[in-house]
């Protein structure tokens, strides 16, 4: 039995739309699933946070020296040796002397600057310590080295931030404890708080 052109036609034309539709719901299943992929790393991986001041203490790296090369003959040319080293984030620092027997602390006293006018400077970490000293917007504060090993999530007006107390100095000599997002290297003023 033959079928005439039209009706060919129209069934050639049902079976491509039908063949576009299943590849459209194949593409938009596969978006999904990307999609979805990639929230569960973002999930699996917690967010830095920038404005946080971490004290860096320095960790002792112990290489092993690498081998003498012979001492060449006085004719020849100086020759130059190579010693490719694996790449690390650290600082290299030679290995201790024997007279050397503790590790120098991290830097202490780095200059902070406030950046929420009138944070408070608190006796311990915590919105319920008592207040030691209201600080200004911009005023320098020393970094004594001592971060809270958790953190608390304030509600600063306009944002909400998740940061560690940091123990600080102010300009007038009194030592406590500031809320993290309320200093930075820089002097700045936080956006997202409420005057």
């Amino acid at each position: 039995m033959k079928i005439p052109n039209a009706e060919s036609l129209i069934l050639f034309a049902f079976l491509g739309c039908i063949a576009l539709w299943a590849i459209s719901k194949c593409s938009a299943r596969r978006t999904d699933f990307v999609r979805q992929l990639s929230l569960e790393e973002q999930v699996e991986e917690p967010q830095a946070s920038r404005d946080t001041v971490v004290p860096t203490k320095p960790q002792a790296i112990q290489e092993e020296p690498a081998p003498a090369p012979p001492p060449a003959p006085a004719q020849e040319p100086t020759q130059y040796s190579t010693t490719l080293r694996k790449p690390t984030n650290l600082p290299e620092n030679p290995e201790p002397a024997a007279s050397e027997t503790k590790a120098a602390p991290a830097k202490s006293g780095t200059t902070l600057y406030v950046t929420i006018d009138g944070l408070k400077l608190r006796k311990e970490p915590g919105l319920k310590s008592e207040v030691l000293e209201q600080l200004s917007l911009n005023s320098p504060v020393t970094f004594l080295n001592q971060k809270t090993e958790w953190t608390q999530e304030i509600n600063l007006g306009k944002e909400t931030v998740t940061d560690h107390w940091v123990r600080i100095k102010s300009a007038k000599g009194k030592t406590g404890w500031v809320f993290g997002a309320g200093v930075h290297y820089y002097k700045m003023k936080r956006s997202g708080v409420m005057n």
